[in-house]
């Protein structure tokens, strides 16, 4: 490896040091479009879950020092059984968590192939996973209130 490589890896590590030491939020939500569909899952419906019985992104807790995308990735692989790769995700943004305003998390949105969507190998939470049109998504009153707003914002900056 040339010299040039070994600065730009130590670069690289320096860097995530510094976005992950200094960056304070608790975990994060991703919108994965298939084309202009979205991938949801109806949350378990159970006494005392938060939103139970209602459609979800895939999304939860950071562990460690993870990075938005590092946390985005390992839940979707937990909860779909799908991996993403870095450059699938096309839009973050910080917001206030939906389980306490007080603390921050992140919602992002990914693109997922069609292969993706056919490999979702669906974990244990939740009840079942389909595929949403935009226009259902917004109309849906049993969709988590919080990801309208949220992919609402995704949706303007691509305008």
């Amino acid at each position: 490896m040339g010299t040039e490589n070994a600065v730009c890896l130590v670069s690289i590590k320096l860097l995530k040091f510094c976005y992950t030491a200094f960056m304070k939020f608790n975990g994060a939500k991703v919108a994965l479009l298939h084309g202009d569909k979205l991938v949801m899952y109806l949350r378990d419906n159970k006494p005392g879950l938060r939103f139970a019985g209602m459609w979800d992104f895939p999304g939860g807790g950071r562990e460690g020092e993870e990075t938005p995308i590092e946390c985005a990735t390992r839940e979707i692989e937990e909860e779909f059984g799908i991996h993403m790769s870095p450059e699938s995700f096309v839009w973050q943004k910080e917001y206030p968590a939906m389980h306490d305003v007080t603390q921050r998390a992140y919602f992002l949105v990914a693109n997922v192939t069609a292969d993706g969507v056919a490999n979702i190998s669906f974990g244990s939470e939740g009840e079942r996973w389909e595929l949403f049109d935009q226009a259902t998504f917004f109309a849906d009153q049993n969709v988590v209130p919080d990801l309208k707003g949220r992919f609402r914002d995704y949706l303007e900056m691509m305008k």
